[in-house]
């Protein structure tokens, strides 16, 4: 099976090495890396990736988090051959036997979408004091990238698989084929950061009867958004609002107390004179997708 790991990074490209890093030092099964470079201004990353033979699809303008993971799913089943797609966050380091663990998971069971186990900076901090030294401030800033301070943390759980788990689902997890089959494409009216996007995709997989689970020995260690907290300053309550309020919108209800079954309750959404929004689980294509960033983009 065939397998790709898929990395969004606006910026941050110290956190993004350490990610890799973590990859090459983890991982023992056969896989692809590959980063979608979001900052279409970002010419650091592009060239440290280039210089490490490492394949990226650099954005020419801001599509933003969900149009990028987009890329990763259309280079990954639409243009390529891919049984499955880890999706990995930029700020994310895998524990050892994470990847493979989810990997072998995938090659032996039926379960499609497989989450990993989050292990973040707060955590860290709050159970190993020593650790706090790494990080300053309420917003846990790390600067000491020759440190490894989340190796502090050994204790992960025994194997065990928690059935019908959707969580952290775009920080560490593994999509089979399948999955992409059944719900598409993400929805990029979750513009431009990755709030809600992630809630609406694991919304619409349960709804469509994707098989996702849990596995407590995939574990990853989680930085806490370095994008917001030490990246460039993008108006970020502004976007957690109004996507937000899209959520509302599409499900009648914020997460958790949704009350409808279909998008938009199965009458359609007209969201411009050009747009127009069938109640589908499944985005089938992308034939809408740079006028709906158009459209919000101006907003």
């Amino acid at each position: 099976m065939k397998t790709l790991i898929g990395i969004v990074s606006y910026g941050n490209l110290p956190f993004l090495q350490l990610a890799i890093r973590g990859i090459k030092e983890t991982l023992t099964k056969d896989a692809d890396i590959l980063v979608v470079i979001a900052d279409p201004k970002d010419f650091n990353m592009e060239h440290w990736l280039s210089a490490g033979m490492i394949n990226y699809i650099r954005n020419t303008e801001n599509i933003g988090f969900a149009g990028s993971i987009n890329d990763i799913f259309e280079y990954a089943w639409v243009k390529g051959d891919y049984d499955n797609v880890i999706i990995m966050g930029n700020d994310v380091i895998p524990y050892p036997g994470a990847l493979d663990a989810m990997i072998n998971c995938a090659e032996t069971t039926d379960w499609e979408w497989i989450c990993a186990s989050q292990f973040d900076s707060k955590s860290l901090v709050a159970r190993y004091p020593e650790a706090a030294q790494y990080f300053k401030g309420d917003t846990l800033e790390f600067t000491d990238f020759d440190a490894r301070p989340w190796e502090m943390h050994r204790d992960f759980h025994a194997p065990h698989i928690e059935a019908d788990s959707l969580k952290d689902v775009r920080n560490l997890a593994l999509f089979k084929r399948s999955v992409f089959d059944k719900t598409g494409y993400a929805d990029v009216n979750f513009w431009p950061n990755a709030y809600f996007e992630d809630n609406d995709a694991a919304r619409r997989a349960n709804l469509c009867g994707v098989k996702a689970c849990g596995l407590s020995e995939a574990a990853y260690f989680h930085f806490w958004s370095r994008t917001i907290h030490q990246g460039e300053n993008r108006q970020h309550s502004k976007y957690f609002e109004r996507n937000l309020s899209h959520y509302i919108h599409k499900w009648g209800g914020a997460v958790g107390g949704e009350s409808y079954s279909r998008p938009f309750d199965g009458r359609g959404f007209q969201l411009s004179p050009e747009i127009f929004f069938a109640p589908d689980m499944r985005i089938a294509s992308r034939d809408q997708e740079q006028a709906i960033i158009r459209h919000w983009s101006t907003l």
